[in-house]
């Protein structure tokens, strides 16, 4: 049987969850996410740590390279001045730091999950939840991501 390349998982818009936001703000911040190739995904895991729990803890630079390669644009986002501020590569950085970890982890979760798993989940939706199976939770409460238990082998 012939191997078959995997295809790219198209990005979507999605509108983080805060604990202080109004749930019928009309025009919520939204970020347009890219869910990372497998190239990227293999750097990503391979710059950070597994936990003894098997949760992937991605490190500072995973994060930052997850964000960047991630962020595609966003809308309802406003510059220091009130006005609605314009997306461009980089602009991510001004972002407050709890929501660049929500936006880091959405993009993880997205490109570990195949399409079809992505779009059955909560995390599209206008309150997005995590799935529980891939997500842990550090000491100091930060999300982290757990690698998916592959199958066993035919030769156990």
């Amino acid at each position: 049987m012939a191997l078959q390349l995997i295809a790219g998982l198209a990005p979507h818009w999605f509108t983080p969850k805060k604990k202080d936001s109004d749930p019928y703000d009309p025009a919520p911040p939204q970020f347009l996410l890219k869910p990372l190739t497998q190239v990227q995904n293999m750097e990503i895991m391979a710059d950070g740590e597994i936990t003894s729990a098997g949760a992937f803890i991605p490190s500072h630079n995973a994060r930052v390279k997850m964000l960047s390669w991630g962020i595609q644009d966003w809308q309802n986002v406003n510059g220091p001045d009130g006005a609605p501020a314009k997306y461009s590569p980089g602009a991510w950085q001004q972002l407050p730091w709890d929501l660049l970890r929500d936006l880091a982890t959405e993009i993880l979760i997205s490109s570990v999950l195949s399409e079809d798993e992505r779009k059955n989940s909560l995390s599209q939706s206008a309150s997005p939840e995590t799935p529980a199976d891939l997500i842990a939770t550090t000491a100091n409460g930060a999300d982290t991501v757990t690698t998916p238990t592959p199958p066993p082998s035919p030769n156990g």
